[in-house]
């Protein structure tokens, strides 16, 4: 999924060991669904754009029809059709990224568009309405490998585990008896800071930045969180963490208040059961959801 994971387990070695590697297993299982830069069950369904429906696997079908759904959900802040601009920006491809020239970014915007995808679950097929469109899975796809991480672990038994997919989080259970997980939360302008230390257990931590991939070109900050109203980077926000129940929530929750703006974007949030949230706008101020006091602890 183009980062670096961590897995570590409480237990016995030999419990632990078999319980890492299973996780490692399905992680890169799901990566085999929906990685957008190699081969992949994903990659079939984009190559076949514009000729109709395409039968595809029944998992991965499910998580595009998940991602049309939180698409409209957040009234399209997230969007998985963005592919033909996640490809022009290029910040996780191979290669460096780049700044498109304008005509550039409009003529990918043209390829996108969420009523341009049609899901058939009895069929078991997807369609693409134009040739050039890409369907981008890399808002959502870490956290639900996440998910199928923790269904892994808890087949496994841990007492404990904690899965750290690039910044992406899921804690299980204990660190040891009496002791729960902390978490720190990355400052967006130090990489060495931290902004605030989350101590939780069956939860999940998912924090989306600015400063994640991003390239500066005369004293601007362009980087890899899109607005699919403008095909340009959103602007406003530093970084925004999510704490929450499950991956795919987590994940897709912490990009989307890039683009609704820090005011509408914490309001949101607010409106989410079993979530809670920390924004730094662009200034470098802190907003938290109610609830987030009681797992983040800012540190000063």
């Amino acid at each position: 999924m183009g980062t670096i994971v961590e897995v570590m387990v409480v237990g016995p070695r030999d419990k632990a060991k078999a319980a890492t590697e299973a996780v490692f297993e399905e992680l890169k299982r799901v990566d085999g669904l929906t990685s957008f830069h190699k081969s992949s069950a994903l990659t079939d369904v984009n190559l076949a754009a514009g000729t109709g429906p395409v039968r595809t696997n029944p998992e991965l079908l499910e998580l595009i029809k998940h991602s049309l759904d939180l698409a409209v959900r957040t009234s399209g802040a997230f969007d998985p059709t963005l592919g033909p601009l996640s490809r022009l920006w290029n910040f996780s491809g191979e290669g460096e990224a780049r700044i498109p020239a304008a005509e550039e970014v409009r003529e990918a915007l043209k390829r996108t568009g969420l009523h341009k995808v049609t899901v058939h679950p009895e069929a078991g097929t997807v369609s693409l309405a134009e040739k050039g469109m890409l369907l981008d899975l890399g808002g959502i796809a870490k956290g639900y490998a996440l998910d199928r991480a923790r269904l892994v672990l808890e087949k496994l038994g841990p007492t404990g585990a904690l899965v750290n997919a690039g910044g992406d989080i899921v804690a299980l259970g204990e660190k040891a008896p009496g002791e729960l997980w902390r978490v720190g939360v990355q400052d967006p302008r130090n990489p060495r800071g931290i902004v605030a230390v989350a101590v939780i257990k069956d939860k999940y931590v998912v924090t989306s930045g600015d400063y994640e991939r991003f390239i500066k070109k005369d004293g601007v900050r362009y980087h890899h969180i899109l607005d699919p109203r403008t095909g340009y980077p959103a602007r406003g926000i530093q970084s925004v963490t999510v704490i929450a129940n499950d991956g795919v929530t987590a994940q897709t929750m912490a990009k989307a208040p890039f683009v609704m703006g820090r005011e509408a974007g914490l309001k949101f949030l607010e409106s989410l059961p079993g979530l809670e949230a920390l924004i730094i706008d662009s200034e470098g101020n802190q907003f938290m959801t109610p609830g987030a006091p009681n797992f983040l602890t800012p540190q000063r």
